[in-house]
C-alpha cells in the first residue's frame, strides 16, 4: 500500500497536512529526518504510515507513559498493530509483549528514554526508531532531560536504521543541537509552520484573576480545559474553589499519590472531568483532541513552554482559546525557578527565555506574529485572533511623561531595573534609594503618576524601543537610539490612553447542536466498551462534521474525515443510526453534498491567501468594507479585492459587499472592453467605480461561468 492509501484505509483522511508527505517520504527513503511540526500538526502520522511500509519493527521514545497509552490504544482501534513496554508492567505482560516482538507481530513498539530494553533493541528487527519530543536532548532547549542523551548512541549502535527526530518547540540554536547530540547523518530537515490559526491568544491583568476565570469559565461549562498554577499547593487551591462554584475539576500535580494522578488524568482523559488543574507536570504529548482552553494563572518559564502547552488546545482544529493572566511580578518569582545550580551558562540561558516570555505578557501588538518571529517564522502585522489584534487603542501625546522616564534613566546612568527607577520616579523613601540619588533634581518629578501607571507607561516604552532591558540576572532599563530625539524635544512620544476590545462575534457553524450532544453520547458509550478515552473513538471535529452534514447511507459516512475502514466498520452503524433517527425525527435529509472534498482537520490557510482569509473572517463577524480597513490598516480596494476571491468560491454574495445598483455598468464595461487589465475599464467608468469593485464584479461573472450560469445579478 502506498502512504496516501493507508492515509485514507487506516486513519481516515484523504490528504497530507503540511509537509507530512515529503516527511513520510524522506523517511521510506531511509535518511535520517528532522520534524518541527507545531502541535496538533500531525507528527505521529510521520512515522507511523512508513512503520506499516517497512517490513521490521519501529520504536518509538516518548517521554510519558500516559502519552504511549494514548498513541496505542488510538492505534490499536484503527487496526493497527501497537504496544509500549516499561517497568510499570508485570513479567506476563512484559513477556508477551517481546514475543510478539520477535514473532514479528508487532508494528511499533514505544519505549521510555531510560527504558532497560534499550539493551534488547539489537535483538528486534528494526527499520525504523522515531524519537519524539527531541528537544528534551538539548540543554538549549526548555525542557532539558539528561535521559535523553543516552539516545545519542542509537546511531552508533545501529547506523544502518533510519532514525526521525520529532519536536514541536525548538528554536534555531536548539534545532541544531538536536541534530549534533543524535548524531544525525546529513538528515533531511523539514520546519512547518508554527502558526495555530484556530488558537485565540489573550493576556489579562492578574488582578482578581479569580473572578475573570469564572467569568471565562461561564460560557464554557461543557467544554474541557486544562488550566495551569506555578505551584502545586495553587493547583489543589484552585481546583477546590472551582469545585465549589460547581465545576468539575480536577488538581494533578507531581506530588500527589500516583494512583490519584493517574486516576485524575483518565477521567479528564475519558471527559468526566472537564477540567484539569496541574503544574507543567501535567500534558506533556497529550492527545486530547477536544481541549477548548488552556488557561495560565501564573506566567510560564519560556515561550516553548507557553507555546507547547497552549497547544494542547484545538488539536481537532475546532476554535479554542489561551489565556494568560499575567503580572510583571511573576518574572521575578519566576527567577528562582530557573536558576539551576553551579550552572551559570544554563542559568543564563534560562533568564534570557524568561524575560521574553515576559515581553510577550507586555505586548500591544499582535501576539501570534510575536510567538511566529520568536520560531523564525515571518507573520504580518495583523492576525485578527488575538486581544491585540481585537483591541482598539486611543492613542495621546506622552512626551512629557516619556522625558521624565527617560531622564529617570539617564540620570540613574542605566544601572538600575525598572522598580528602582519607578521608586526615583515617585520620591520613594524606600531604604533602597541611594542618598545621592536623592540629591538629584528627577527624584520625584513622577510623584503624580501611581506605581501601576508607570510600571505600564515603562512597559510600553520597552514595546515601542525607547527603552531596552539588559540581559542577566537583573535586567536593567538600557536608553535607544530612539530615546535620544524624544530627550533633546525634536520628537513627540505617543502613549496608550485607553484600550477597547473589539466586539467581534463569534463565527457559528450551521450544526444540529442536540445532534451533536447525542453524538457525543454515543461516542462515550463506545467509548467506555472499548476501555478508551472518548476523543480516540472519533474527535470533536468528526463528530461537527456528522452533525453538519448528516450522512444517512455508509457511503456518505465515509466522506466524514475521521472514518478509515476499521472505524467505518466498527461504529459506522452506531454513528449513522443516531444521525437518521434525529433526522426522521426532525425532517431533515442529508447535507452531503454540500462537502467539500474530505480534509484530515481545518487547514491553515495557505501563505498566498492568509491575509485573504483575515479579512473573509472579520467580514462574515459583520464588519463592512470600511471597518474592515480600519482594523487592518488597508485601503478599502484592497479588502475588495480579498473580498473578490470568495466571491469567485461563491463563500459570500456580491450583495452583500457593494451596491447593485453599480452592477450592471460595470458588467457592461467589461462586456465592451473584453480582457481582464482593470485600467481601461476602470477609465470608461469614471471615478464613481473604484479598482475593488470591478473586482468583485469580475469575481462573480467567473463564478457564475464556471457554473454555467447566467450572468444575473441581484436576484439570487
Amino acid at each position: 500500500m502506498t502512504p496516501l492509501q493507508i492515509l485514507q484505509e487506516k486513519f481516515g483522511f484523504s490528504s497530507f497536512r503540511l509537509e507530512q508527505e515529503a516527511i513520510i517520504n524522506s523517511v521510506l527513503q531511509k535518511k535520517d529526518t528532522f520534524a518541527l511540526m507545531p502541535t496538533g500538526g500531525g507528527k505521529s502520522l510521520c512515522y507511523q504510515i512508513p512503520a506499516l511500509i517497512f517490513d521490521g519493527l519501529t520504536v518509538v521514545v516518548s517521554p510519558l507513559i500516559a502519552l504511549m497509552k494514548d498513541q496505542v490504544d488510538a492505534l490499536r482501534i484503527n487496526g493497527i498493530d501497537a504496544a509500549f513496554l516499561n517497568s510499570t508492567q508485570s513479567y506476563q505482560e512484559q513477556k508477551r509483549i517481546l514475543d510478539a516482538i520477535h514473532s514479528k507481530k508487532l508494528k511499533l513498539l514505544y519505549l521510555a528514554p531510560e527504558s532497560t530494553f534499550f539493551k534488547q533493541l539489537l535483538t528486534f528487527d528494526v527499520s525504523l526508531i522515531a524519537i519524539d519530543e527531541a528537544h528534551c536532548i538539548s540543554h538549549w532547549g526548555h525542557d532539558f532531560r539528561p535521559e535523553y542523551r543516552m539516545l545519542s548512541q542509537l546511531k552508533r549502535t545501529m547506523p544502518h536504521v533510519p532514525v526521525i527526530a520529532l519536536t514541536a518547540t525548538a528554536d534555531r540554536i536548539t534545532r541544531k543541537d538536536i541534530v549534533e547530540k543524535l548524531e544525525l547523518q546529513s538528515p533531511a530537515t523539514f520546519v512547518s509552520s508554527f502558526n495555530r490559526a484556530n488558537i485565540r491568544y489573550t493576556v489579562e491583568p492578574k488582578q482578581r484573576s479569580f473572578e475573570k476565570l469564572l467569568d471565562f469559565l461561564d460560557k464554557r461549562k461543557n467544554e474541557s480545559g486544562i488550566i495551569y498554577c506555578l505551584s502545586r499547593a495553587s493547583t489543589e487551591t484552585l481546583a477546590n474553589h472551582l469545585m465549589e462554584e460547581g465545576y468539575q475539576a480536577l488538581p494533578y500535580h507531581a506530588g500527589l499519590e500516583k494512583d490519584l494522578r493517574t486516576k485524575h488524568q483518565e477521567l479528564f482523559l475519558r471527559d468526566e472531568a472537564k477540567i484539569i488543574v496541574a503544574t507543567i507536570a501535567f500534558g506533556m504529548g497529550i492527545d486530547k483532541s477536544n481541549v477548548r482552553y488552556v488557561v495560565h494563572m501564573d506566567l510560564p518559564k519560556n515561550i516553548e513552554s507557553y507555546y507547547q502547552e497552549t497547544g494542547r488546545s484545538g488539536r481537532d482544529g475546532l476554535d479554542s482559546e489561551a489565556l494568560l493572566f499575567y503580572s510583571y511580578g511573576d518574572v521575578s518569582k519566576m527567577k528562582r525557578f530557573v536558576e539551576v545550580n553551579d550552572n551559570p551558562e544554563q542559568t543564563e540561558i534560562y533568564l534570557k527565555k524568561l524575560e521574553q516570555m515576559a515581553q510577550y505578557g507586555d505586548l500591544t501588538t499582535c501576539r501570534r506574529k510575536y510567538l511566529l518571529n520568536y520560531f523564525d517564522e515571518a507573520f504580518p502585522d495583523y492576525c485578527g485572533n488575538c486581544d491585540a489584534c481585537l483591541t482598539r487603542s486611543e492613542q495621546f501625546d506622552g512626551t512629557l511623561l516619556v522625558q521624565k522616564a527617560l531622564s529617570a534613566v539617564a540620570r540613574l546612568q542605566e544601572r538600575f531595573g525598572a522598580g528602582y527607577v519607578i521608586d526615583f520616579l515617585r520620591g520613594s523613601n524606600a531604604a533602597r534609594i541611594g542618598e545621592e540619588h536623592k540629591r538629584l533634581r528627577t527624584f520625584g518629578i513622577g510623584a503624580d503618576v501611581s506605581k501601576e501607571q508607570w510600571g505600564t507607561i515603562i512597559r510600553e516604552l520597552i514595546a515601542q524601543n525607547y527603552l531596552t532591558k539588559a540581559e542577566g540576572n537583573y535586567p536593567v532599563l538600557k536608553l535607544t537610539a530612539k530615546s535620544d530625539a524624544v530627550l533633546k524635544g525634536t520628537a513627540k512620544a505617543m502613549l496608550t490612553k485607553s484600550r477597547e476590545r473589539i466586539d467581534v462575534q463569534e463565527h457559528q457553524v450551521d450544526y444540529e447542536t442536540a445532534l451533536f450532544q447525542q453524538l457525543k453520547d454515543v461516542r462515550k458509550e463506545l467509548a467506555t466498551e472499548e476501555n478508551v478515552a472518548a476523543y480516540i473513538v472519533l474527535s470533536d471535529a468528526t463528530l461537527l462534521e456528522l452533525a453538519t452534514f448528516l450522512p444517512h447511507s455508509k457511503e456518505e459516512l465515509s466522506k466524514i474525515s475521521g472514518f478509515g475502514q476499521v472505524k467505518l466498520e466498527k461504529y459506522g452503524h452506531s454513528f449513522l443510526k443516531g444521525v437518521t433517527t434525529y433526522c426522521n425525527e426532525h425532517r431533515l435529509t442529508s447535507r452531503i453534498h454540500l462537502k467539500s472534498p474530505k480534509r484530515p482537520r481545518r487547514e491553515r490557510p495557505e501563505r498566498d491567501t492568509e491575509t485573504k482569509q483575515q479579512s473573509f473572517d472579520l467580514f462574515k463577524r459583520g464588519h463592512t468594507v470600511e471597518k474592515i480597513a480600519e482594523l487592518r490598516q488597508l485601503s478599502p480596494v484592497t479588502i475588495e479585492s480579498h473580498l473578490a476571491f470568495y466571491v469567485q468560491q461563491g463563500s459570500i454574495a456580491i450583495e452583500e459587499i457593494m451596491d447593485v445598483a453599480k452592477i450592471p455598468a460595470i458588467q457592461n464595461a467589461i462586456a465592451q472592453i473584453g480582457g481582464t487589465v482593470l485600467t481601461p475599464i476602470k477609465n470608461s467608468l469614471g471615478d464613481g467605480y473604484s479598482f475593488g469593485e470591478i473586482k468583485l464584479v469580475m469575481a462573480y461573472l467567473s463564478l457564475q461561468s464556471s457554473r454555467g450560469e447566467k450572468s444575473v445579478i441581484g436576484k439570487r
